[in-house]
């Protein structure tokens, strides 16, 4: 999902992971609030057309010119073959969702949001608002047998157990680094296609890291994935570039850690956090959702003095000296990202 921009206010409380995913979540429910509610294949006036266009992943891709609606209706049965087979995961359980429905189904959690919108991008479903509280998301009819089809495809089966092994380094390296330039995962894919790859392969893959991970753009029009919890990209990268180079050696271990979201000299501190936090945060928050603000605050340098002061705004009760000591040694234990401050007292 498209990050709006990096943020830029100074107070933790207020760039926090889980704040900065609601603030997404509601850009992206204002986008659609805002795409056209007409399908690509059916009756359009040029206006609509466009606003079609610009809101689809085609507009990123197509530079030479823009193809009218009967171009673009071909294109999209033309890939949905091999396209249906490279939905990211929240894509794919809800299309299928949609498939049960005979064509169409509510959107009912705000994690189908972002899933709702790519689909909207890749030109396959209008939103339909019903009212304030309710959205229903279809299908277009021309679509529902072709990608039924796609699905039941040994070429699909194949492809969704090497997106999830691409999936998980992608996770890990994420969790390792706050970001990645989107040339590293593409040159992966490709290592892992070897041979079989090609231009749509690329085409296929920018839709997947769009639709699967946190995401902004350079000046350039290249992507960086970043991971959920950076509140500041911009002050990560420029702290990079100050930086000589480092080589970094990834181990197995680190690697696993990072799949689970978590490193070994993590868990610890996590744990013990966990159990000092304990039917003591306010009602808003959840005990793990707090745990995590907390955690990629110290990934980022953060220092315990803002750290206690977002852990106070959670607690419903008073900071006890458990909840104090653990959240020291989160402070200190947990793994910093390269170019964040490493742990010091204060």
């Amino acid at each position: 999902m498209f990050r709006i921009s990096a943020c830029r206010v100074e107070r933790w409380c207020d760039k926090t992971m889980s704040v900065m995913r609601e603030r997404q979540l509601e850009a992206c429910q204002d986008r659609l609030y805002r795409c056209p509610a007409s399908s690509i294949f059916g009756d359009l006036y040029e206006d609509e057309f466009q606003n079609l266009f610009r809101f689809s992943f085609y507009a990123h891709e197509i530079k030479t010119h823009v193809p009218d609606q009967k171009e673009l209706c071909h294109l999209v049965k033309k890939r949905i073959a091999r396209e249906a087979c490279f939905l990211s995961p929240r894509e794919d359980d809800l299309i299928k969702r949609i498939l049960m429905g005979g064509g169409e189904a509510y959107l009912n959690d705000w994690d189908e949001i972002s899933a709702a919108e790519a689909l909207i991008s890749r030109l396959w479903c209008t939103l339909q608002i019903v009212d304030e509280d309710d959205a229903r998301l279809c299908l277009a009819k021309d679509l529902i047998h072709p990608i039924t089809d796609a699905m039941l495809s040994a070429d699909y089966v194949k492809a969704r157990q090497r997106l999830f092994s691409f999936d998980a380094t992608l996770n890990s390296l994420l969790y390792l680094s706050g970001f990645l330039h989107a040339s590293v995962p593409m040159t992966h894919y490709f290592r892992m296609e070897s041979d079989q790859a090609d231009t749509e392969t690329a085409i296929m893959i920018s839709r997947y890291l769009r639709a699967a991970f946190d995401y902004t753009e350079t000046v350039e029009g290249e992507i960086l994935l970043l991971h959920p919890g950076l509140a500041d990209p911009d002050h990560l990268l420029s702290s990079l570039s100050a930086m000589k180079p480092t080589e970094v050696h990834l181990t197995r271990e680190m690697m696993l850690g990072g799949m689970n979201g978590i490193l070994q000299e993590e868990v610890a501190s996590c744990e013990a956090m966990r159990g000092a936090l304990s039917n003591a945060v306010r009602p808003e928050y959840g005990e793990e959702e707090a745990l995590e603000d907390l955690r990629m605050m110290a990934k980022q340098g953060a220092s315990l003095r803002e750290m206690r002061e977002v852990m106070e705004s959670m607690l419903c009760v008073l900071p006890t000296p458990r909840m104090l000591d653990a959240l020291r040694q989160l402070h200190l234990q947990t793994v910093r990202w390269l170019g964040m401050p490493s742990a010091v007292l204060n």
